[in-house]
């Protein structure tokens, strides 16, 4: 008899296992039933299609999409295994093939939707055949809680009941909250399942929500970014996907189309350019992706934001599967969360198999659903927390690798640091004497308080090195070090530190060692002359076939925001712009700027009361309007800033500006 082993081999390819998947078969192979929440591209449906290919019989497979069942029973059949499905896309004579093959022991695999589990000939089929197994795919369906409630999967129960024999039932999905996973082990009745839940994390995923004055042409410049990569762009409406189709395409885009509306050959056409890297883009609703098994998709946009956390997850989980990085982009409107009420108010109008109270109360839920994922879309807590919270899986708060971690933290290199502090530990064990954080941030610092003269530490080599370094960022410092095991915090009976194996990488290798250190408060002066230079480089990015670092950083765009240089002198001043991208782009940059240092130097001091800018009010009502103001409000306009900003930068007041950009026939943003 062949091992798992030996069949992920032989059919799969592959060498070993990943993650839980060997527990999970092994389960199933012992009569166990199972429950598997596990991320896209974890690997789920080996876990069924193993022991299938090991026990006599047919495992029956549930599975909610007919697109998904084609593309599940294709790949087997391509890797010599016998699998077929049913659905009502077959003709008659297709299903009549099918029994046959599954009454003749020639299939391993069925899978059915579960609108057809109850269906007379299948049910004869499984009460005269041996069936080994039932998989239920997208098992998060059967919950009201679940984000793609399928009323259909209670017919499950029933199937299972009238079958001579109960085989032993995985039930398998990507996402699922504890509600939603005791939902499916009380409808599916599993027997004391093998519950697995894999870590919800995926640390090589960057998530990023942003609030962009103009999303297309920020769009335009995230896709001229990343055009050396894959990647999907999600909208909630087929209106936008074709929208965005055409647009982007006209803008030289080379990208693919794909929603519900559109003829089954159009979408297999569609998906299969995607696939094998005819087009990079692919603009879609969320009737793309389940099953779609690429891995070198580099980053995911949702264009419109998704109605639950679910949806976004699993839609955003489709990035980086191959385990190189990738973004996680949310472009965030307020009119998004209208449009998402509106399609949930409406989602089960059509859906017979409801009753006004059960549709009410799933209306409610998706509203409350909705609640959260706006929260998501503009809160300013790290992203991932917030998305790991939500599955119940702890994580750390700040995970320095998504948009709002990124805002409020910098890289900080703290090497000296470390190694004064790792050396003052080592000089204090050379006395046999091990300590504290507080006293050795004090002795750090040069602090003479009665415990230190009394100890003479005075006469350390350390003491008083970090004197210019305050006992907060010491002791972050200490902290760090402890976290990732450069030093050793032993709590025996007092929490002392202690040197540990890993500390001789800081001291004699002299091992880099960087700090999260909190950024100071401040936003970008001007929000849209960051867009419109970042807008120049994703184009200057798409036109050399570059990436994005080597024209120029997101930290030197900020300064560049930050500063305003009249010209590439002063441009050189800002460390982090080397002299050839000075060279090959500042004057770019230069010609960008120029309008906003104008308009800077005509900007009143902060300090300025508000009873001071009542008192000369007059004098500015009075004062006429010059051509340069007139240029300035053009620009402002273009680029979409709102009046109120525009009456800050230039000393008008909004009346004023309103009255005059209406003068000039200027759009106006509020």
């Amino acid at each position: 008899m062949s091992t798992p082993e030996q069949v992920l081999k032989h059919y799969f390819g592959y060498s070993s296992f990943r993650g839980q998947q060997k527990k999970l078969i092994d389960a199933l192979l012992e009569g166990k039933d199972v429950l598997a929440v596990m991320p896209t591209g974890a690997g789920k449906s080996i876990c069924y299609q193993i022991p299938s290919l090991l026990v006599s019989g047919l495992t029956i497979v549930i599975c909610p999409l007919i697109s998904l069942m084609k593309d599940q029973v294709s790949a087997l059949n391509s890797n010599g295994i016998p699998a077929a499905y049913l659905s009502s896309t077959l003709s008659i004579e297709e299903r009549k093939t099918v029994f046959a093959m599954a009454y003749a022991n020639k299939l391993k695999l069925l899978y059915v939707s579960p609108e057809r589990l109850l269906a007379d000939g299948l049910i004869n089929l499984c009460q005269n055949i041996k069936i080994n197994y039932v998989a239920v795919d997208e098992a998060h369906c059967i919950s009201q809680w679940g984000q793609d409630f399928r009323p259909s999967y209670s017919k499950i129960h029933e199937f299972l009941q009238a079958l001579p024999e109960r085989p032993p039932v995985g039930a398998f999905t990507a996402t699922a909250t504890n509600i939603v996973r005791q939902d499916i082990i009380k409808f599916l009745e599993l027997n004391n399942p093998l519950c697995v839940v894999s870590g919800f994390d995926r640390p090589n995923l960057t998530f990023i929500t942003e609030q962009p004055r103009d999303k297309f042409e920020h769009l335009v410049t995230l896709l001229n970014e990343r055009h050396f990569q894959s990647g999907i762009v999600y909208c909630t409406t087929r209106k936008m996907v074709d929208e965005l189709y055409e647009k982007l395409s006209l803008r030289g885009f080379k990208v693919g189309c794909y929603h519900a509306g559109m003829l089954a050959d159009e979408r297999k056409a569609e998906q299969d350019t995607f696939l094998f890297d005819d087009t990079k883009i692919m603009i879609a609703t969320n009737a793309f992706g389940m099953g779609i098994d690429k891995p070198n998709v580099g980053f995911v946009i949702h264009y419109q934001m998704p109605q639950s956390m679910e949806s976004y997850y699993q839609e955003a989980g489709r990035a980086g599967r191959d385990g190189n990085k990738a973004d996680c982009i949310l472009l965030f409107e307020p009119k998004d969360v209208k449009i998402c009420e509106f399609l949930i108010n409406h989602s089960y109008e059509d859906n017979d198999e409801l009753d006004d109270k059960t549709r009410l109360s799933l209306i409610k839920r998706e509203l409350k659903k909705l609640e959260i994922m706006t929260e998501y879309s503009t809160t300013n807590k790290c992203l991932r927390h917030f998305i790991l919270d939500y599955f119940g899986e702890k994580s750390e708060n700040n995970c320095m690798n998504c948009s709002n971690c990124f805002a409020h933290f910098t890289n900080e290199d703290v090497t000296i640091d470390a190694q004064k502090i790792v050396s003052c530990v080592f000089r204090l064990a050379q006395r046999k004497r091990n300590l504290g954080k507080t006293t050795i941030a004090e002795i750090l610092q040069g602090v003479e308080n009665e415990r230190i003269l009394q100890s003479n530490f005075t006469s350390l080599s350390t003491f008083g090195i970090m004197r210019n370094s305050s006992l907060k960022h010491i002791y972050r410092v200490i902290d760090a070090l402890i976290k990732d095991g450069y030093l050793e915090l032993e709590k025996n009976p007092y929490p002392i530190i202690k040197l540990c194996k890993k500390s001789g990488e800081i001291i004699c290798d002299k091992r880099p060692f960087f700090l999260n250190s909190p950024k100071d408060n401040y936003t970008l002066k001007y929000n849209s002359l960051y867009e419109k230079l970042r807008s120049i480089r994703a184009y200057i990015c798409a036109q050399k076939n570059i990436e994005p670092q080597a024209v120029i950083s997101d930290i030197a765009l900020e300064e560049l925001c930050n500063r305003l240089p009249e010209n590439t002198d002063k441009m050189r001043q800002i460390s982090e712009i080397s002299d050839k991208q000075i060279e090959l782009y500042g004057e770019t940059f230069i010609k960008c700027i120029s309008p906003y240092v104008k308009t800077s130097k005509q900007e009143p001091s902060k300090t300025i009361i508000n009873a001071k800018k009542i008192s000369i009010n007059d004098e500015i009502i009075k004062k006429p309007w010059t051509k340069q103001e007139d240029s300035i409000l053009r620009e402002f306009s273009a680029l979409k800033v709102p009046v109120s900003e525009i009456s800050n930068s230039i000393n008008r007041p909004i009346s004023m500006v309103i009255a005059r950009m209406k003068l000039l026939c200027l759009p106006i943003t509020r």
